[in-house]
This record gives C-alpha cells, sequence and structure tokens, in this order.
C-alpha cells in the first residue's frame, strides 16, 4: 500500500502482517495505491465522512460516507477520497488473514466474504458503524504503541471485522444457500470444515448446525458421495493425523493424543486401537521396526 505525495493522515507500520492507518479532513484529496506485488494483502476501507472513488480490474465505484469497502488480496486497486473525509485503512496479509478466521466456528462463511469485493453503503450500515469504527481505532492504537498481547488483541479485532463484513454483506442467509446446492457441495463444504475442526472434538450436530442442514441430511449426503457417515470422516481424519505424528515425532503418546484433543490417554489408545488394530504405542514400534528392516532408501539421496 503506498500513498500519495502530501498525506496528512497518521500511517502505523509497526507490523509487518497488518498495517493500518487513520486519516481526518485536509485541505487536499488522498489517494492510495494497491499494487500486490510480493505477497497478497487484503485492505479494509471505512468512510465516515465525504465522498471517494475506488477503481479495480477496470470497474469503477463512487463512496459516499457512510461506507466500507472491502477488498481481497487478489484485487490491485486506487482508491480516494475527499478532502473533507475521516476515516481508516487497513491491510493485512493474507495468509495471517486465513489463520485468523480459520478457528472460527464460521470460517467457511468469513473466508467466502473476505475473498471477494465487498461495498456496504446506505441505512445498512450506522447501526454497526461505530463498533466498526472502535475495532479499526484499536487496531491503530495497538499497532502505534504496542502493548502485552498486542497480537491477540490485534487478531480479535480483525475478527470481529470479518464477523461484521460478513453479516452487512449477506444479501441472504448463507447457511441455506449452502443447504440448497446439494449434496457434492454440502459434501465438500463439510470436507473443509473437518479439516478445520478436526482435532476440536466437534460433534456431527456442530458440524451440520454450522453447514445450515439437520444431522440427518449430512449423513445422507456423506454417504452418497463417500459411501460412509460424517461421524466416520471425521474420525479417519483424526487416525490419519494421528498415524503421521507418530510416524514422525518423538513426543510421548499421551502428548500427542492431547494435541488431537483427547484429554483422556486411555480413550485416545481405545479409540486409535478400534481404528488401526493396535494402541498407539505398538503402532509407532511397528512402523520404525519396519522402517529399520527396509533399510534406508536411494530416493533419500541428494
Amino acid at each position: 500500500m503506498s500513498a500519495s505525495p502530501g498525506l496528512n493522515g497518521l500511517s502505523v507500520g509497526t507490523a509487518l502482517a497488518v498495517r493500518a492507518e487513520v486519516f481526518s479532513a485536509s485541505l487536499a484529496a488522498r489517494s492510495w495505491v494497491i499494487r500486490q506485488k510480493s505477497g497478497r494483502r487484503a485492505h479494509l476501507l471505512l468512510l465516515q465522512s465525504d465522498r471517494g472513488h475506488a477503481s479495480w480490474h477496470g470497474t469503477g465505484v463512487a463512496l459516499e460516507a457512510p461506507a466500507l469497502l472491502w477488498l481481497p488480496g487478489s484485487i490491485d486497486a486506487t482508491v480516494e477520497v475527499g478532502p473533507g473525509a475521516h476515516g481508516f485503512l487497513l491491510s493485512v496479509d493474507d495468509d495471517f488473514l486465513i489463520k485468523i478466521v480459520a478457528g472460527n466456528a464460521e470460517a467457511l462463511h468469513l473466508r467466502r466474504t473476505t475473498e471477494r469485493v465487498a461495498l456496504i453503503a446506505g441505512e445498512v450500515l450506522p447501526p454497526t458503524l461505530d463498533t466498526i469504527a472502535e475495532s479499526c481505532r484499536a487496531i491503530v492504537a495497538e499497532l502505534r504503541t504496542p502493548g502485552y498481547g498486542g497480537a491477540t488483541l490485534i487478531s480479535s479485532h480483525l475478527l470481529l471485522l470479518c464477523l461484521q463484513l460478513w453479516r452487512l454483506s449477506a444479501s441472504h442467509d448463507e447457511r441455506h444457500e449452502v443447504a440448497a446446492r446439494g449434496g457434492p457441495a454440502l459434501v465438500g463444504n463439510f470436507l473443509q470444515m473437518v479439516e478445520l475442526h478436526y482435532r476440536d472434538g466437534w460433534p456431527v450436530a456442530r458440524y451440520a448446525d454450522a453447514l445450515g442442514v439437520t444431522s440427518d441430511k449430512l449423513h445422507a449426503h456423506c454417504q452418497r458421495e463417500n459411501n460412509c457417515g460424517p461421524r466416520a470422516i471425521i474420525h479417519e481424519r483424526l487416525v490419519r493425523e494421528a498415524c503421521t505424528r507418530l510416524q514422525q515425532l518423538d513426543l510421548p503418546v499421551e502428548q500427542i493424543g492431547y494435541g488431537l484433543g483427547f484429554r483422556d490417554p486411555a480413550y485416545f489408545n481405545r479409540f486409535f486401537r478400534k481404528y488401526r488394530g493396535a494402541s498407539p504405542g505398538n503402532y509407532r514400534r511397528q512402523i520404525r521396526l519396519e522402517h529399520a528392516r527396509s533399510g534406508p532408501s536411494y530416493a533419500a539421496w541428494p
């Protein structure tokens, strides 16, 4: 994000992943040129007063306060605001944004929202304008004067901004939209959600609720598309990860179980034995014995 000469706004760039700028009324208009040269950065503009204009990929839109503009990390753009404008401009590294969103129950919805351009203006914005502005203000302040837990504070406010953006930009209930798409898309979304939450111990009902369907409907579609139910899919993913960690890590079996969401080592042992026919410890010894017998692989040579 580069600013035109004569920019009078407060620029805060003490963090690599997140940058934030607050601008207020001045004698001249302001403009920013966004070029995705190295790495992808999403941008959020909150315009609280005056007018502006934004253009990207041959598309131009007029901005009139109050307005909230979101530009995903795939967009090169130019943003201009009038001399009487005040508001905020934030940018966030796409990888950092993904990490913030991934641990949230609404991760799929949030990721879809942040991957497309969104412009929120008119009467729908004022009820949440103060909340959005407060999150922007908190990020600017923390970047300017970092304190204990600063990364967590910034991440929390960025997540709140993404949640507000999702709520405001949804033209209809996205949960029911997912449910109406049919089997393949629903199961695909479920598999993506499993990747995000298989270590969190979510029951099938919570996945179904997040996808906007009943547990029975999710089970029927998984059975039709994958020949097994959602519970078996979740367990298979857990077992596969457990096998990988047992092979590659020298951590105690109990610690590997804890890392996968099992608080009871005995339950982890029973769970693993059910699917692999051996306890985690015996499985690890068998795999290492097989590797020792096979000897070094020529494929591993430089």
